[in-house]
């Protein structure tokens, strides 16, 4: 594993059909720096991190997208299969939740690290986690049986999101030599006008 950047985690939420929500992890991995091993993963990740020097744990995905391709297949491939429980899945079709606003590229990796995780087909809709299982058969009626699985990748508290890009912002802002009195000042500018 390359040395980690850390992204606020997503939430993920893995429902199946017929029986609700079987999963809700963070986004989260925890690895020896000096091998790259993986040792933990989603909540068990969030409470060792700071254990140990030789420890990193990252979130793979940045604001719902993918940001380390390696790190969020494992991420995925470990939560399909613990979704899946005890029973033999194989390759299941998968429906997806993602935040609204990715990008063709963006979505293209999120595709390309979910098959690689086990995904068989996939189905992304930008419906919120629980509305898209709540109101599935009835706008993907086609679609209905053969998804069984649904993931959200979402945020639980969005305003963390928000945090991060302002954090973002008013440190390219120090970069480039711009008042942060500006960026505040373009900021509200930007929310009274409905951009934001």
């Amino acid at each position: 594993m390359k040395e980690p950047v850390f992204y606020e985690p997503a939430d993920i939420l893995i429902y199946v059909q017929d029986k609700g929500m079987v999963l809700k992890e963070r986004s989260l991995l925890a690895f020896h720096k000096s091998d790259g091993k993986i040792v933990a993963i989603g909540a068990e990740a969030e409470r060792i991190e700071g254990v140990a020097e030789d420890l990193a744990v990252v979130s793979p995905l940045r604001r719902g997208a993918v940001a380390d391709y390696q790190t969020a297949a494992a991420l995925f491939s470990f939560l399909l299969n613990k979704a899946a429980g005890k029973r033999t899945v194989l390759r299941p079709a998968v429906a997806v939740s993602v935040p609204a606003g990715l990008t063709a590229v963006e979505r293209k990796a999120l595709e390309e690290v979910l098959m690689q995780a086990g995904a068989k087909k996939l189905l992304f809709s930008e419906l919120p986690i629980r509305t898209l299982v709540r109101e599935f058969p009835e706008r993907y009626p086609q679609e209905y049986r053969k998804y069984k699985l649904i993931i959200g990748i979402t945020k639980e508290e969005p305003e963390r999101y928000a945090e991060e890009r302002l954090k973002e912002l008013l440190e390219y802002s120090l970069r480039e030599q711009i008042p942060q009195e500006r960026v505040y000042e373009l900021w509200r500018k930007c929310r009274e006008n409905g951009e934001v």
